[in-house]
């Protein structure tokens, strides 16, 4: 199993100005790699990137990506941003292309709208294959809520071929799920994983919150899981290497 940390902790000015600092912060925590947001990154620069793994001794588990695929125009332009996206991971050894869609912002989205952004991931799965890589698509609350129905149509109408999950488990849990039995669910679509904790309003350090992180890691063990977990705290109160070091002993603690 490889253990990884999400860098939106420590903020867009420094992923972008200062991605040697925080890779330094991430390797002395423990981690093996990490996940980025593409927009933080030179996409024209590849090999900047890969002489900071080297650096560092890091992997790179994915590039996150997202955009407006419930609709043909945007999804449109989405699939036609990816494309220099999908060449730098590929270039940069990254395994993943995690994917986060958008909530409709009234009502829920209609049977015609899933349909689209089923057809539209299976095209960004596509293009993902095409350069060695597996297309995870990240929840939200929102395909959580009405017994996961957003997620249940994913699943249902995209090709396991082509598009696999990037279960976000606090996410799971704000949707009012149940994180241990959704993965149980859920688990042959699963490409890796988002261990997160939270409180009703708050994110937390892995085993400070709600989540029961302990069910899911012996739920990983039970399933022989060998691939990537990764922590991601989308706010932090103090410094984020801090943060990711109590989740780092804590995961040590529990796997």
């Amino acid at each position: 199993m490889q253990i990884g940390v999400q860098t939106r902790p420590w903020g867009p000015e420094r992923n972008r100005t200062d991605l040697n600092g925080i890779l330094a912060e991430i390797a002395g925590a423990g981690y093996d790699g990490f996940e980025i947001g593409a927009q933080h990154l030179d996409l024209n620069d590849p090999a900047t990137f890969r002489r900071l793994l080297a650096a560092h001794g890091l992997r790179v588990a994915g590039l996150h990506v997202g955009g407006e695929i419930d609709n043909p125009r945007a999804a449109r332009a989405a699939l036609a941003n990816l494309e220099r996206t999908v060449a730098f991971a590929a270039e940069v050894g990254a395994t993943y292309l995690p994917f986060s869609g958008k909530m409709k912002e009234t009502g829920r989205k209609a049977e015609a709208e899933l349909s689209i952004q089923a057809a539209s991931l299976n095209q960004v799965g596509e293009l993902a294959r095409a350069a060695g890589l597996t297309l995870c698509y990240h929840n939200h609350f929102w395909e959580i809520e009405d017994d996961a129905r957003e997620l249940r149509h994913l699943l249902a109408h995209t090709d396991p071929a082509l598009v696999s999950l990037c279960l976000d488990v606090a996410w799971v849990q704000r949707g009012g799920g149940d994180p241990v039995s959704l993965a149980r669910e859920v688990f042959d679509r699963v490409g890796y994983f988002h261990f997160k904790d939270t409180t009703a309003d708050e994110w937390m350090e892995l085993g400070r919150g709600v989540v029961d992180i302990a069910g899911l890691a012996a739920l990983l063990r039970e399933r022989n899981y060998d691939g990537w977990v990764v922590v991601e705290q989308d706010e932090t109160k103090g410094p984020p290497v801090e943060s990711a070091k109590i989740s780092r002993a804590y995961l040590r603690d529990i796997l």
